[in-house]
């Protein structure tokens, strides 16, 4: 799941390989509110959201769910 401050939040396929601005680009890109710094990410395997800085290379794992919040001015 892909949920927050994007274009078309919901549900998407997981891919080998997948990174989170993929996951991103397939909802639709960022909102003009997005905070394109920093996601959040919880997993399945745990109840915490983990808030970690968002670079070209962060992987998902099947399962996660990553939130994208909204950025503060």
């Amino acid at each position: 799941y892909i949920l927050g401050e994007v274009n078309d939040p919901g549900e998407y396929p997981y891919q080998t390989g997948l990174t989170v601005m993929n996951a991103i680009a397939s909802a639709g890109d960022f909102t003009y509110r997005a905070d394109k710094r920093k996601v959040s990410i919880k997993s399945v395997d745990s109840p915490v959201e983990r808030l970690i800085d968002l670079t070209p290379t962060t992987q998902v794992r099947p399962g996660d769910t990553i939130r994208v919040r909204e950025r503060f001015f």
